[in-house]
């Protein structure tokens, strides 16, 4: 078996780099194809992995100029040219496709000359870039989704939100045959280190946030709630850790707002990027996860704060809500209301010796380790395989 990828956002996140890892494990040849455009063509060369599997090797391309990211069929035209030049097709038993718009659409291409049956992907950016930004080729993006063999949502909100948007009844038969959930898995360090404390909520309370400092993390949101409940008398201190994470967009000026925040309230500590031995470490000695971000394909971050035993407050209508009942590991907030924010904090406080047993006894080795999610794929791959 000899499975090419295509994957425009290897470098940018370590999921790519820790499913070809355990797929590797399983004696699976690989060839991993990286479309780079202008922008981040300084991942050439990052997150190589030392395959154990003779042959498997990562392609990086470098053809796309910045112009191509307003010509979306000339972009699909000429990456498809590329990656015949570069990859021996003929060698190739299954494509996956990392995402359904750019990735889906070289391997939609392949399948329409090379008889190569695919694997789609849909994420966020499918959804929030390409179904909103290029509708005229909406047309296109449905026979993507017709010719592929199977349709992988990283989460079932996911699989929901397109179902409901995008899917017609004429082939909703077809589609349900398709459609996985297969959700990204965490590191081996977090679920080696599981916490299965019984917890006791400190005073003051301490909620850390762990992400890129992004406007679309909900940072500030999360901090003018935390205001808004420390006025109403509550005692709650924020720890955010995740300046200067590498391979993530920089927003100076925001990171500057939030400098701002942290000489105003002594609550607030902002802190750089951690290894995740520290971002562990940190996350056991806190009492609340807090990250209302949006979009949100996943959030890994999220399901490593439960392996330390950690309530949790995530997004409504985005990739994790729908995995856990509401109220089972935490509660969502809507995204940008302080108030919900505010609201679900209290909620997790006032619930919190029910929420830390409910994750006591989850089992999220099951779910969210890397090789049996790598099994997963593999299972799909073997039954459609050329």
């Amino acid at each position: 078996m000899h499975i090419l990828h295509i994957t425009n956002s290897y470098g940018g996140t370590a999921v790519y780099k820790n499913l070809y890892m355990a797929l590797d494990d399983l004696g699976i040849r690989q060839t991993i194809y990286v479309p780079l455009n202008s922008r981040n063509r300084d991942r050439v060369g990052k997150q190589m992995i030392d395959f154990k599997t003779k042959e498997s090797i990562i392609i990086y391309s470098t053809v796309l100029k910045w112009y191509h990211r307003f010509l979306y069929r000339l972009k699909i035209k000429l990456l498809y040219k590329d990656v015949q030049k570069k990859v021996r097709l003929d060698e190739i038993s299954f494509v996956h496709a990392s995402t359904q718009c750019l990735d889906g659409a070289i391997a939609y291409e392949l399948k329409q000359h090379y008889k190569i049956p695919f694997l789609i992907a849909v994420r966020n950016t499918d959804l929030n870039t390409y179904y909103r930004f290029f509708r005229y080729h909406i047309g296109y993006f449905e026979k993507i989704l017709h010719a592929a063999e199977h349709i992988v949502f990283i989460s079932p909100k996911y699989l929901e939100i397109y179902r409901k948007k995008y899917i017609t009844s004429q082939w909703g038969n077809e589609f349900a045959t398709k459609a996985n959930v297969i959700p990204n898995g965490i590191g081996p360090y977090f679920l080696e280190n599981r916490n299965y404390s019984n917890r006791a909520i400190h005073n003051p309370i301490r909620i850390i946030f762990v992400s890129a400092f992004l406007k679309a993390k909900g940072i500030i949101e999360t901090i003018n709630a935390i205001e808004l409940l420390n006025r109403k008398g509550y005692h709650i201190c924020l720890n955010a850790v995740g300046r200067g994470l590498p391979g993530r967009n920089k927003e100076r000026d925001f990171i500057r707002q939030l400098e701002e925040l942290e000489r105003k309230y002594p609550w607030l500590t902002l802190e750089d990027y951690k290894s995740p031995e520290a971002i562990c470490k940190q996350m056991r000695q806190s009492d609340i996860f807090v990250m209302p971000s949006k979009p949100e394909t996943f959030g890994l971050v999220y399901v490593e704060a439960l392996s330390q035993n950690l309530p949790i407050v995530y997004t409504k209508g985005e990739g994790f809500d729908g995995f856990f009942p509401e109220g089972e590991v935490g509660y969502s907030a809507i995204s940008g209301n302080v108030a919900s924010i505010a609201e679900v904090i209290m909620k997790v406080i006032h619930n919190y010796p029910i929420i830390v047993n409910n994750i006591t006894r989850l089992s999220l080795e099951k779910d969210f380790s890397w090789p049996l999610i790598a099994t997963k794929y593999m299972k799909l791959y073997k039954m459609l395989q050329r």
